[in-house]
């Protein structure tokens, strides 16, 4: 029997499928965010650091490695060997790595299959590559396509996300990540710009010489007077030459910054050196002028 008004009506959605957690796109996984993979990489490398510094007295009081930079390094390049075989293994076959895990994020292939152990180990060495680049190689992740890393484009690898999360969750993560990053540039640049070079401690060695050298001339002083002064003048005319003092003070403190200050008992020299963020030095008396024991 026919039936000319017989219609096909696609079947009524199935409420909540579409948006269920963990379904992909219909360009694929949802690319890992940059927040998610970076508490990832901390979770992971953290312990390894921390094992580093932990274990290095014990291999030097053993003699596994000598008590030198050099042998210091020689225990880091086998802890980073370590780490290199734990992210190769954890990130290729499928399986992820302890932050990976936690974070519900995976390494794949950029064709979207599992990571083969070669192109997991160039993606461990190459974490390396992305460091030396001042870190732009991570944070190329923010702006590339996929979310990609520099050792994600060195390795064809790509960083999926397992699950969705919500509001909240998406806000802690993101705080975290910015937090702790905010630590570890405060603590490079500690480390490199904020870090007294040999050249400014030079400076500094020599500012506080030259305070020192007037404490000396405060205490000559003291015992030819019996009280300490605060004026620069008298302590320069004990050293029978004035232009010398004048010329020393120049080249090793930084203009207008030397103070005396003394009450005639006691006595407290500073200044800032002339290096570029003037670090203050200062000598203070180490006898009591009253004590008159002292006095000619």
């Amino acid at each position: 029997m026919e039936n000319n008004d017989l219609e096909l009506k696609p079947l009524p959605p199935i409420p909540g499928l579409d948006d269920a957690p963990g379904m992909e796109t219909a360009e694929g996984p949802v690319p890992a965010g940059f927040n998610e993979r970076f508490v990832a990489y901390v979770i992971d490398s953290l312990p390894f650091v921390l094992l580093t510094y932990a274990t290095l007295p014990a291999a030097v009081r053993s003699g596994i490695v000598a008590p030198s930079a050099a042998g210091e390094w020689k225990w880091k390049f086998l802890w980073i060997g370590a780490y290199v075989i734990y992210e190769t293994i954890f990130s290729s076959g499928g399986r992820a790595t302890l932050g990976k895990f936690i974070m519900n994020i995976r390494v794949r292939a950029a064709d979207g299959g599992d990571l083969s152990v070669p192109k997991a180990f160039v993606r461990s060495l190459a974490y390396f590559l992305s460091s030396i680049t001042l870190n732009l190689g991570y944070i190329m992740a923010l702006f590339t396509k996929n979310k990609r890393a520099l050792h994600d484009y060195a390795a064809g690898s790509r960083v999926i996300s397992l699950k969705e999360r919500g509001d909240l969750t998406n806000g802690l993560v993101l705080a975290f990540s910015w937090g702790l990053m905010a630590i570890f540039i405060g603590s490079w640049l500690n480390k490199t710009v904020l870090k007294i070079t040999p050249y400014e401690k030079g400076q500094i060695v020599s500012a506080h010489r030259t305070i020192s050298k007037l404490a000396i001339l405060e205490d000559l002083y003291m015992k030819k007077e019996g009280h300490y002064t605060n004026d620069l003048k008298r302590l320069a005319d004990l050293t029978g030459n004035v232009n010398a003092v004048r010329a020393e003070l120049y080249r090793t403190l930084d203009p207008d910054t030397l103070e005396i200050a003394s009450n005639g008992r006691k006595f407290v020299i500073t200044a800032k050196a002339r290096n570029w963020r003037n670090t203050e030095v200062q000598v203070a008396s180490k006898v009591d002028a009253s004590d008159h024991s002292l006095v000619p």
